[in-house]
């Protein structure tokens, strides 16, 4: 089941409609990422509200230094993946 979200804001006379619509986007965005982070949407889910590829919403979390996952580091997997990349180089 969809809900809808409203936020509302008064900007100051004078702001041109170009900055307005980036300030709409930017809320958007921001309100999908705390939905996303919360757990509560897939990162497919958020990349489609955005209207981003899977790919593209990867980017955009990385670009802003959000991780993907959370929770405690698999320091194992992390040495092997780093093992396999060094072998691949040689």
């Amino acid at each position: 089941m969809s809900r809808d979200v409203r936020i509302t804001r008064e900007l100051p006379e004078g702001v041109s409609e170009p900055t307005k619509a980036a300030a709409e986007g930017k809320a958007h965005e921001g309100a999908v990422l705390a939905v996303w982070e919360a757990g509560e949407m897939t990162t497919r889910q958020a990349a489609v509200e955005l209207g981003l590829t899977y790919y593209d919403f990867l980017d955009r979390l990385a670009a802003r230094g959000i991780p993907v996952e959370r929770g405690p580091l698999h320091l194992e997997a992390i040495e092997q993946a780093r093992r396999k990349l060094a072998e691949r180089r040689l």
